[in-house]
């Protein structure tokens, strides 16, 4: 959003959109710091790899329909 005022010429709001993506990035960092985020992030990754494994698996359906249609078979 910073970018995004600085290109409609409202340096005001720029700034104001960069002090508070910093206070986010250093909410963040704080909180990663404390170490069960870390944690919940990487079950959560691995919950996604164990998903994609199984999309891939099933052979990359588009929709509900493909995922019919195969299971049909």
């Amino acid at each position: 959003m910073t970018r995004f005022a600085r290109t409609e010429g409202k340096p005001a709001l720029a700034g104001v959109n960069a002090v508070a993506a910093g206070c986010v990035a250093f909410t963040l960092a704080v909180n990663l710091l404390r170490g069960w985020p870390v944690l919940s992030l990487l079950a959560t990754l691995l919950v996604g790899v164990a998903l994609y494994a199984r999309w891939v698996r099933a052979g990359r359906p588009t929709g509900v329909e493909d995922v019919e249609a195969r299971a049909e078979r």
